[in-house]
């Protein structure tokens, strides 16, 4: 990924970005053509963005949104694969079931 931070993000003219409720917003397609990333799964909100004096309702994210995106665990979306711990097997063993005579 380029070193990148929010000032160059804001200048860059390839990525559309609009300010509301006193936040910047980025759309998230441009930034992902930027940082060549795949920003699939990031935290959006689709706001009006004006391109060419024409408004498209586009997905975006803060850069906050952006940096918690990139910065996540690697494994963090498989809390419930094999890396879990498994239950305790019943009190007794595997395998013990039924009562000896």
């Amino acid at each position: 990924m380029k070193k990148i931070t929010e000032a160059i993000i804001r200048k860059e003219a390839s990525i559309h970005k609009i300010q509301f409720d006193k936040e910047w917003f980025y759309s998230v397609k441009d930034m992902a053509d930027y940082l060549s990333e795949d920003l699939n799964g990031i935290e959006t909100v689709t706001l009006p963005v004006v391109i060419d004096e024409v408004t498209y309702t586009i997905k975006c994210a803060t850069w906050e949104d952006l940096l918690r995106f990139l910065q996540k665990e690697p494994l963090e979306d498989f809390r419930g694969s094999v890396f879990r711990k498994s239950p305790l097997p019943p009190k007794g063993g595997i395998g013990m079931g039924g009562k000896k005579k």
